[in-house]
């Protein structure tokens, strides 16, 4: 059920003028993201404002310290702008909420983070880039159960036709509780992201 509703999600942002859709997966994940331009949907005059949601239907294989888990959840804000002193690379700064729960515990948080995205200035035919997140909620903005999050993200993109990439990436979601520390997820994966 929940990869139909990933798949039907994707499908359809282009009728919402979503600015980006993403799917990654590894020989036991499935994570599906998108990102809706707020400016192409009239939510907002602000150039680079997107709004986003996510679905990551982690494995307690590539977990430590969890033995029931369910999809982590997320809903997301983020500003992005090009830097003008270095063509190619784009910055973003966001703030996410995240929701899952697992081994009977409650999970959520509302981390801040920055996004950065390059171009990579390489003569070739095909653009490659290479990018990264970094995302973390103190004690402060954890809740229910949650005592902190982390999250770091790299990944290298080609682009063998044009809004279309290819990605390999990594990624680590820290979700610490109360009571113990514990990582949601710890694996590569390989995707397919789109930009409308």
């Amino acid at each position: 059920m929940l990869k139909i509703l990933l798949l039907g999600t994707l499908i359809s942002t282009a009728a919402f003028a979503a600015h980006q859709a993403e799917l990654n997966v590894n020989n036991k994940e499935l994570e599906g993201q998108i990102r809706i331009d707020m400016k192409q949907m009239s939510i907002s005059s602000l150039e680079g404002s997107y709004l986003g949601a996510r679905i990551l239907n982690g494995d307690e294989s590539n977990s430590d310290r969890i033995g029931n888990t369910d999809p982590l959840m997320e809903v997301s804000f983020m500003v992005q702008r090009p830097v003008a002193e270095v063509p190619g690379l784009a910055i973003g700064l966001g703030l996410k909420g995240e929701y899952t729960k697992f081994d009977g515990q409650h999970y959520s948080a509302i981390p801040l983070g920055i996004e950065a995205d390059m171009k990579l200035p390489i003569e070739a035919s095909i653009p490659f880039y290479v990018g990264g997140a970094l995302y973390y909620a103190p004690s402060v903005l954890a809740f229910q159960d949650a005592d902190a999050y982390f999250e770091t993200r790299i990944h290298f993109d080609v682009e063998p036709i044009k809004n279309g990439r290819i990605e390999v990436g990594y990624r680590m979601i820290d979700t610490d509780v109360k009571s113990r520390d514990v990582t949601y997820n710890d694996a590569w994966y390989l995707g397919m992201r789109i930009d409308f």
